[in-house]
């Protein structure tokens, strides 16, 4: 259930969706390396239009933020009211060049960053809605992503992971498609596809939002010791 996001470079992600973006309101990207729930993420909403959007799904009809949501799980998109008119009509695709999940043992949280080994990005799979935000007295677009089962790897830390998208399915996942052709996208990204280590500790400070929260951390092994 990535909570974290890390998105710095979009370039990649907009030339295999040029043909998708009927509006790029992003322009040249701001580099964010630990974004959390509420801040503004690009995504490409299925309209065309390429823009910041709130992290955190809050649907049309919702009061307050208290019902935000920052993940959607693929299996019961469909059955839950909160996400079904958003699943149906509303989808978006999230680029981003990774996330954090964190190892818990014996209450020691150990943050991990998780991206892309064949490309620079993941293009994962979204909805969204507007929402009318009464402090900015104006409608805000909000997003969540659509998460699944882990795959092998990555659930030795945590059980779930994001719906990341092939190139080649960017275009159904935008269209009319039905909620049979829709469903087949869910699937488990592949082991060899993703790569996974340890940073600083430091990530788990929200506020901190440098690009040493992507450095891996290189574990020193500790030799014999030496009998005299």
């Amino acid at each position: 259930m990535p909570g974290r996001l890390v998105i710095y470079d979009d370039n990649s992600f907009k030339s295999d969706s040029k043909d998708l973006i009927k509006n790029d309101m992003i322009g040249n990207l701001n580099p964010r390396y630990n974004i959390a729930p509420t801040i503004p993420i690009p995504v490409l909403l299925n309209n065309g239009n390429y823009l910041y959007a709130h992290f955190g799904y809050l649907p049309s009809w919702t009061k307050d933020k208290k019902s935000m949501n920052i993940n959607a799980r693929s299996e019961s998109l469909f059955e839950k009211m909160t996400f079904r008119d958003s699943f149906k009509c509303r989808r978006c695709i999230i680029p981003i060049n990774g996330f954090f999940e964190w190892e818990v043992e014996d209450k020691k949280k150990t943050p991990y960053f998780v991206s892309n080994l064949q490309d620079n990005y993941l293009a994962v799979a979204g909805i969204w809605d507007e929402w009318f935000d009464i402090e900015l007295n104006m409608k805000i677009v909000t997003v969540a992503l659509i998460t699944c089962d882990a795959n092998e790897k990555l659930s030795k830390i945590h059980h779930r992971m994001p719906v990341v998208l092939e190139k080649k399915d960017f275009a159904k996942w935008l269209s009319d498609s039905s909620i049979k052709e829709l469903n087949e996208l869910f699937k488990i990204y592949a082991n060899e596809k993703l790569d996974l280590f340890e940073v600083s500790s430091e990530v788990n400070k929200v506020l901190f939002d440098k690009v040493n929260c992507i450095e891996k951390i290189e574990k020193k092994e500790v030799g014999q010791l030496a009998l005299f």
